[in-house]
């Protein structure tokens, strides 16, 4: 299920600027300061996100975090039967397995790559041992997660109180923003299990939205042709969600 690159530094050695820049495409890690990445980067890997990989199920150890740098990962509440709903995403502006890590060790959904892409993993010892010794490591993750948690907040209320047009909107904005990718490999059926409605409620709404220019929809993928149409059609919740994590996630001085 999981496909790994080789080491992208040896234990040990110092990151060089270059190293440092293409980790911070994931935003958190562009958060820390120099000090903190050069504890966490020469333990870090490659890691590739293929398309349906499981990196958790619910009640697995937590032996590694990932912080996606283009893929984006869903968050699958997983019920008795078997069946699962999405809770919540994670891309290019945080890191996977956190909470389960720093409260104890393991995984409380199941967590699948949602869209294919790049990231970098740690292992939790030294993860670990990094933010024990950084006070602002502590601190952005701390920020981290209260960004996160206005997500779970924020999307519930929104699932409550808003129709599939406003939510799917949100759904792809946020795609985007977390991989940096206009066109996405998604068909009707994912998107309505990750809505949470039946496939031709979501059918019935991409239609109006690619009427309205808004996305193109073939063979599979869809592609957002006018983000500021989508903007325009979004509820409030997108951008409560994102000015959380834009506060959380302010560039070190």
């Amino acid at each position: 299920m999981r496909s790994k690159k080789a080491l992208t530094l040896r234990a040990g050695e110092l990151p060089g600027e270059g190293s440092i820049q293409r980790f911070e495409q994931n935003r958190l890690l562009g958060s820390l300061a120099v000090g903190d990445l050069q504890h966490l980067v020469p333990q870090m890997e490659d890691i590739k996100l293929e398309p349906s990989a499981i990196l958790f199920e619910p009640n697995d150890p937590i032996e590694h975090v990932y912080f996606p740098l283009t893929g984006i990962v869903s968050l699958i509440v997983v019920g008795g039967n078997g069946s699962g709903i999405e809770a919540a995403t994670i891309g290019n502006e945080g890191v996977v397995g956190l909470g389960g890590l720093l409260s104890g060790d393991v995984s409380f959904t199941r967590q699948v790559v949602q869209l294919a892409g790049n990231s970098v993993r740690i292992a939790r010892a030294p993860f670990l041992e990094a933010v024990n010794q950084s006070r602002h490591l502590r601190g952005q993750l701390a920020a981290q997660a209260d960004a996160f948690t206005a997500q779970l907040i924020q999307s519930a209320a929104c699932n409550a109180r808003h129709d599939v047009e406003q939510r799917l909107s949100r759904w792809l904005l946020t795609a985007v923003a977390r991989s940096g990718q206009t066109t996405l490999p998604f068909t009707h059926h994912a998107m309505a299990e990750m809505l949470g409605v039946q496939r031709p409620t979501v059918t019935l709404a991409a239609r109006m939205m690619q009427t309205a220019g808004l996305i193109d929809y073939r063979r599979g993928t869809v592609t957002v042709v006018d983000k500021a149409g989508l903007l325009s059609l979004v509820c409030e919740c997108y951008g409560i969600i994102q000015r959380a994590y834009d506060q959380a996630l302010l560039p070190a001085p």
